[in-house]
């Protein structure tokens, strides 16, 4: 008789016990984003405080496909990277999509609408990504979910509107600007939800690995820069692209860079949400730090929001939604005796 000791475990055990280390690593690069996005004004400040915006984002699409191509070199086997004009073509459609958001929340900050209000409508985009994972791929939340997703927008809601808002201008024309701005920021988190809906569908369906998709997206992306950065001042200079570098610039745009490629393991691992809840809780430890540097306590209503995003974040991962099967109803026999 076959023994029975070797059993293969069943397809299911093997599959959840994949998840769950998915789950873990993903985790794990979530607090190292949101570390990583918690340490990024202070490096700026540092060691970038002159140099100008654009010059920062395109040195910083630079170092991203370098560290992809550098890892897609030493994971590939053959010489070919398997970039063509199809998948880049696949990439410029969120690469768009980001560099458009970029556009519009930079003429909402000009418009004249309040920091609180422009902060609280920002937060929405973990919402609108949801919405647009159920629109795109059919991606239901569960009740631990949908519970987690409104904990973490009521706390980054309550810690923008428990600052100041001092960027608030006049009534009459100034109104209808910060109406205007309102609907810029509304769009671009419609586009943020987008985008990360789209990065999403095309990591987990197989098609592209992190490392590919960060470096087709820099390759996309920079042009778009340049186009954003045209339309938004009417011109670009390249003498002025490097004003104001210095060697040690190089240590922000190399971590805002390391920072781009966790984002495609962690949309890859957990999804887009996650992502935007470590980016959330990278804003609130931002703070926390801030506070610890300039030699005082931080506030206790920061501590709490920084324990509830990052315990609605373990809830959002470990607790998905499950579809329930239904059982078909038994068909009741009757037995004949003989």
């Amino acid at each position: 008789m076959p023994s029975t000791t070797g059993r293969r475990p069943r397809a299911s055990t093997t599959a959840r016990a994949s998840t769950t280390a998915s789950e873990r690593s993903g985790l794990i690069l979530c607090a190292l984003l949101a570390a990583q996005y918690a340490g990024g004004p202070f490096l700026r400040d540092a060691y970038a405080a002159d140099a100008s915006p654009v010059s920062l984002v395109l040195a910083t699409e630079c170092v991203k496909a370098a560290l992809s191509l550098a890892r897609l070199r030493v994971e590939s086997r053959s010489r070919t990277l398997g970039v063509t004009c199809k998948s880049l073509s696949r990439a410029a459609a969120p690469a768009g999509g980001y560099a458009t958001q970029n556009l519009l929340l930079a003429r909402a900050a000009a418009s004249g609408l309040g920091a609180t209000a422009f902060n609280c409508l920002n937060q929405t985009k973990i919402v609108s990504g949801a919405i647009c994972l159920y629109l795109a791929r059919g991606e239901r939340q569960s009740a631990v979910q949908m519970v987690s997703l409104f904990a973490v927008v009521a706390a980054g809601m309550y810690l923008s509107a428990s600052g100041e808002d001092g960027d608030a201008r006049g009534t009459g024309s100034a109104s209808a600007a910060a109406a205007l701005g309102a609907a810029y920021v509304a769009t671009a988190s419609a586009l943020s939800g987008l985008s990360g809906a789209l990065c999403q569908t095309l990591l987990q369906s197989g098609e592209t690995t992190p490392a590919k998709m960060t470096l087709e997206m820099a390759i996309t992306g920079a042009p778009m820069v340049l186009m954003v950065e045209k339309a938004t001042r009417g011109t670009f200079l390249p003498s002025d692209a490097f004003a104001g570098w210095t060697p040690a610039t190089l240590v922000p745009v190399t971590w805002a860079a390391i920072g781009g490629v966790l984002v495609g393991e962690i949309t890859k691992r957990v999804g887009s949400i996650a992502k935007g809840f470590a980016v959330v809780c990278g804003l609130v430890l931002t703070g926390v730090l801030q506070s610890v540097a300039e030699g005082r306590a931080p506030p206790p209503s920061r501590v709490a929001c920084l324990l509830v995003i990052v315990t609605s974040t373990v809830a959002h991962t470990t607790h998905p939604y499950v579809e329930r099967r239904r059982r078909s109803p038994r068909r009741k026999s009757k037995s004949k005796r003989a």
